[in-house]
């Protein structure tokens, strides 16, 4: 399916504690227009689904914290209604704090519509052919808590840290320990890992695999400095072994 991304100037830094109250508003909104539709939020790694009707009929946005992305899914633009609560969409999104709002094109209307907007075709990813090389594999912060696996440069996987029951196979670095001590009195922690929305590769699983297997004792590191970083002074000492 085509996607078309509308780059946004957002109004304020990201604001995922207001979610609630723009779910609220977003139903609120539907209702004045003759449509009583239940909005309800689910949570999950990295992100949360804001959907919009019962189960089948269901629309969704889904709200990338990481990113700072918004997704409409299930979505269409095809009359005035729809048009209008897509503007509102966007003007939800921008307040928010989000970078970009990506929506799917099933129509020529819809990309007219998007297009009028400032909105750009969204490039359709590739399926990675070579190997992966272990040294072209990075990690980086992203919003809080969240990674950013990229390779060659280029954004690959996300990364959201979870408590596990076991710790995964291979060496356990200290950077790990001590986030153990660190977080969760010594409970494994491990990572809940996604493709990017900004990947140009699609990852056969074995490369996905790859991708997470080199990339995972530097994520610990990474993980580790953001945050000590974010304890008060008096904690932010590292723990020793």
């Amino acid at each position: 399916m085509p996607w078309m991304e509308l780059s946004l100037n957002p109004l304020g830094d990201w604001d995922e504690e207001g979610l609630t109250d723009w779910a609220e508003a977003l139903g609120a909104f539907l209702t004045e227009r003759g449509k009583e539709i239940k909005t309800s939020l689910q949570l999950l790694p990295g992100y949360q689904i804001l959907r919009m009707g019962e189960e089948q009929s269901a629309g969704e946005l889904l709200i990338s914290s990481s990113e700072r992305l918004i997704v409409m899914m299930g979505l269409t633009v095809k009359n005035a209604g729809e048009r209008e609560f897509a503007e509102m969409v966007t003007r939800f999104a921008r307040q928010m704090g989000a970078m970009a709002l990506r929506a799917p094109i099933n129509y020529v209307a819809e990309k007219e519509f998007w297009r009028g907007l400032g909105a750009q075709d969204v490039l359709e990813p590739s399926l990675l052919r070579e190997e992966i090389q272990k040294d072209k594999v990075g990690v980086e912060p992203l919003y809080k808590q969240s990674l950013l696996v990229t390779y060659k440069d280029k954004p690959a996987l996300c990364l959201e840290p979870i408590f596990c029951t076991a710790r995964p196979n291979g060496p356990v670095s200290l950077a790990a320990r001590r986030l153990e001590k660190l977080l969760g009195g010594g409970r494994p922690i491990g990572f809940a890992s996604r493709v990017s929305a900004y990947s140009p590769w699609e990852f056969e699983r074995r490369k996905w695999d790859d991708l997470l297997a080199y990339s995972r004792l530097q994520a610990y590191e990474v993980l580790e400095r953001l945050i000590i970083q974010s304890l008060p002074l008096e904690y932010s000492t590292p723990f020793n072994g």
